[in-house]
Order: C-alpha cells, then sequence, then structure tokens
C-alpha cells in the first residue's frame, strides 16, 4: 500500500479533504509546553477533534496520544473533559502505555505512564478486531458456561509489553512502531486509509507500510523520517 509523506501544517493540509474520508487517525500532538522543544508549542485539541470529526467515517476510530501535563497546565485532561460535548465524538476508552524506565522526584511515586484516548465517531466502533497478546491464558476462563475465546490472553487497556526506544531514536518523542501497530491492526482492516497528523519519525507508516494499510504522513517540520517512507 502507499505511504504519502506531506510537509506541512496538518490542519491546513487537510482542509480540502473530502469528509468522512479516514478510516483510523493515530495522533501524537505537540505537549503543549511540557518539553522544552521547539516544536512544542501549544496545541489546539479542540481544533484537532474537529478535523478529526470532519474527516472520519462514522464508526471511524482515532487515538490521540497526551500527558497528565504539570501544575495548571493540563491540555490534554481538560480536552478530554469536554470533547464529547463539543463532537460527536465520544471516548472509548482510556489507555495506559505502561513504560519501563521511570522518572521521579523524592516527594512522588515514580512515574512510568503515558495516556492514549480512544475515541470513536459516533456510538461504537466499526471495526474493532480483538487484540490479543503473545502469551496464553493457561485456564479456560473462569465461568465454565462461557469459556475464554481464545488460548490467547486478550490486551486490556493497560499495555505492558511495548517497551519504549532507550537508544537509536531520530525524534526526541519518538515512539516505537509497535504502539501504532496494536491500533492499526486492532481499529483497521486491509486497505484502509490511515493518517497520522503529526507524524514526526513516522513510526505509524512504518506500522502501515507493515500491514497493508494506505497511510498519510503529515509533518510540519523538517526532520527526518526513517528510511523507505519518503
Amino acid at each position: 500500500m502507499t505511504i504519502t509523506v506531506i510537509r506541512g501544517d496538518c490542519f491546513e493540509v487537510t482542509q480540502d479533504w473530502d469528509d468522512a474520508s479516514v478510516d483510523l487517525f493515530i495522533a501524537d500532538p505537540p505537549y503543549g509546553g511540557i518539553l522544552k522543544e521547539s516544536w512544542d508549542a501549544t496545541t489546539s485539541y479542540d481544533e484537532l477533534a474537529k478535523m478529526i470529526e470532519r474527516l472520519l467515517v462514522p464508526g471511524g476510530t482515532a487515538y490521540v496520544w497526551g500527558g497528565v501535563g504539570k501544575p495548571r497546565n493540563r491540555p490534554f485532561f481538560r480536552w478530554l473533559s469536554r470533547v464529547e460535548d463539543v463532537t460527536s465524538l465520544h471516548i472509548h476508552n482510556l489507555i495506559t502505555w505502561s513504560k519501563k524506565r521511570a522518572y521521579g522526584k523524592a516527594d512522588n511515586y515514580l512515574f512510568t505512564r503515558e495516556e492514549c484516548a480512544m475515541l470513536v465517531k459516533g456510538d461504537k466502533p466499526k471495526t474493532f478486531n480483538i487484540p490479543l497478546l503473545e502469551a496464553k491464558r493457561g485456564y479456560a476462563g473462569y465461568n465454565p458456561k462461557y469459556p475464554a475465546k481464545s488460548e490467547f490472553l486478550r490486551r486490556t487497556n493497560v499495555w505492558t509489553d511495548v517497551t519504549e526506544l532507550f537508544k537509536g531514536k531520530i525524534h526526541p518523542a519518538e515512539k516505537p512502531s509497535r504502539l501504532a501497530e496494536i491500533m492499526i491492526e486492532t481499529s483497521s482492516n486491509k486497505n484502509d486509509t490511515v493518517v497520522d497528523p503529526f507524524a514526526g519519525s513516522g513510526s505509524t507508516g512504518i506500522a502501515a507500510k507493515k500491514l497493508g494499510r494506505e497511510c498519510f504522513l503529515i509533518e510540519r517540520s523538517d526532520c527526518q523520517m526513517h528510511v523507505g517512507l519518503e
């Protein structure tokens, strides 16, 4: 399938795109001044939600990453508290990515998580391919009347099996492509269209190429992308 890289602002790039033309969004927007990086400017989550709402097909899914922020600077959480009131998107789930490397201070618990909102346009997703782990469950199920449908454990909304990148990153906020793979495998089918409006190094494109999805990577900076995407 085709991986298309577009250099430009995602809100400007998509202005002329047809409504209801995207099956899946995977977005990791700037954190809103949380990091000391020039690209980490304030992001309008409201503007992002309107773009996603317009472009998603009915029942389409969007995964939007965000962090807890800092005191009196919680853009992601504030947005989540109102997104259902101002759009047709609903919060289908809130995923926690549990990392290995811990950060913290002497007066707090160590911090090892990052959040991702799973949003659906409408009441329920048009596509949800039940995600399974590689680990086998070892038992048939708690209730004999309702045995487990697979010998493998089903993925929960706390992801502990994907390790963050410790070296070799080509972007300071780069995530492992396996995260995008899980989202694409679960919330899209072959030949569906996937869009990453803040593509960075292009890890979503790597996952989409592997899984046979058409993918549009939009990135306004001239940052390096992985070999084979451009």
